[in-house]
């Protein structure tokens, strides 16, 4: 599996729209060393999450003989309460990784972790090898005997993928990646989105016939693709924030999001995360968009899969990408439902109520002007005496703000006070930092909006925070 992100593996048995037949999720744990969070524990418990697939390492090929790249992870304690398969990736540079003299040393370390006999395989394995890798299988199910692998999706087709099919309990092929950068990306070729629905539509009709039970594996998770000024991929972008991009003045936007891909060119020599990126180069943002999923979420149930396998399970990284809640309501079309909310310590928060993640908003309208989204809170005169951005990404204080030239001041000289941020998944909040009012003003003075979000864009009191309790 190329991602190089972390993830989950979950299984949730739901009941479709039908009657008793059941549809399976799934999401790999991916690069993890730390046991689930209590939070999380809850979010797939919620879900009635049955088993994870969780990464514990990888095995090299060197010279013919097998090699953990480091110590394989050990998982106990990781998921208590759940069923967990390791997963082992493969890679190697032989042209004949599964020669018959370094198959012991591969089976001996693949027993040593699988769980009660479970394992599943990751492997990119090329066309060529396809029959190799299915005896390799074979030999290794006697000793493994509840074993499953990831797949290309182009693998049907190949002559030895009978053999394959034959080989393994259950196969879960990857519908994202299926095509490389293209060279030359430009404003008028972009580069192919996480997950084009047309071309896995298609690919779901070649596995409809597989004869071993499948998972569809769709992805989640988002990315930023540096391109030379030829146009060639110099590869992603690690570490990187919403807010951190989404609000970066040097990079300009060269067109609207399609497919979750949005375009963007530095106008100057700038930093994205600790990446440089040169005046010129241009910058891709992909994310996978929800429509897209959702629509290919339902055609992979209909092509015979038992379930599908999503990467990845968000975690506190924005390219982990959606949220645990959204990916259980991706039958809803609902936009996401977002509150104001004061705290006890002169403080308000923003909170998303819904199942719905609001996504990154990376174009609009406006072009470069138009990024992200926007709180205001609005007083009828000079009511606020501090405020700072906590959680936000930046905050501004103004008068005169409908005026066709409203004025930046000071926060105790401002009308309304405005809190930008990127996006805010499901079930997740924004924190001001020190928000005060003026001695004797009160709550009901006040209202808020929020710019660019569907269903929040009109004036609304603020509920204080004993009214919400009892709600």
């Amino acid at each position: 599996m190329r991602p190089l992100f972390v993830c989950f593996a979950l299984v949730l048995l739901t009941a479709d729209g039908w009657g008793a037949e059941t549809f399976e999720r799934a999401f790999w744990v991916w690069h993890r060393a730390q046991p689930l969070t209590t939070e999380e524990k809850d979010a797939l418990a919620k879900q009635d999450v049955r088993a994870l697939y969780w990464s514990v390492g990888e095995l090299q090929n060197r010279k013919g003989v097998w090699r953990w790249k480091t110590a394989p992870l050990k998982l106990d304690g990781f998921a208590t309460g759940f069923h967990v398969i390791p997963v082992v990736r493969l890679s190697t540079e032989e042209k004949t990784p599964f020669a018959a003299a370094g198959m012991p040393g591969l089976i001996a370390a693949l027993k040593g972790v699988a769980n009660a006999g479970e394992l599943q395989i990751d492997f990119d394995c090329p066309d060529r090898l396809l029959e190799d890798y299915a005896a390799a299988l074979t030999n290794l199910r006697r000793t493994v005997p509840h074993l499953s692998i990831t797949a290309l999706t182009n693998w049907p087709a190949l002559r030895g993928f009978p053999a394959l099919a034959g080989s393994v309990e259950e196969i879960a092929p990857m519908f994202y990646d299926m095509q490389g950068d293209p060279t030359g990306v430009s404003i008028d070729a972009p580069p192919p989105p996480i997950l084009d629905p047309d071309a896995v539509s298609k690919a779901l009709k070649a596995w409809s016939v597989c004869p071993t039970p499948w998972r569809a594996g769709l992805p989640t998770f988002a990315r930023l693709t540096v391109f030379d000024r030829t146009g060639v991929s110099r590869g992603q972008i690690p570490n990187w924030s919403w807010d951190d991009f989404c609000f970066q003045r040097n990079l300009r936007t060269l067109g609207p999001t399609r497919l979750g891909v949005t375009l963007f060119r530095a106008e100057h020599d700038v930093r994205v995360s600790r990446t440089p990126v040169t005046q010129q180069e241009i910058v891709a943002s992909r994310f996978v968009d929800r429509a897209a999923l959702a629509r290919v979420f339902s055609e992979a149930r209909d092509a015979g899969a038992k379930g599908t396998i999503f990467f990845r399970l968000a975690d506190e990284a924005d390219p982990s990408g959606r949220s645990i809640a959204d990916l259980g309501a991706l039958a809803s079309a609902e936009p996401p439902r977002l509150v104001l909310r004061p705290t006890e310590e002169d403080h308000f928060e923003l909170v998303n109520e819904s199942d719905h993640d609001l996504s990154a908003r990376l174009s609009g309208p406006k072009g470069d002007l138009d990024r992200g989204y926007a709180l205001e809170i609005d007083a009828p005169s000079t009511l606020f005496r501090d405020a700072l951005a906590g959680d936000f990404w930046r905050m501004a204080s103004h008068a005169d703000p409908d005026s066709d030239k409203p004025r930046q001041v000071a926060v105790p000289l401002a009308t309304r006070l405005t809190f930008w941020f990127s996006h805010l998944p499901a079930r997740s909040r924004l924190q001001t930092g020190l928000l005060q009012l003026a001695p004797g003003a009160t709550l009901a003075q006040i209202r808020y909006r929020i710019l660019n979000c569907d269903g929040a864009s009109a004036w609304k009191p603020i509920v204080p925070a004993d009214s919400t309790a009892k709600e």
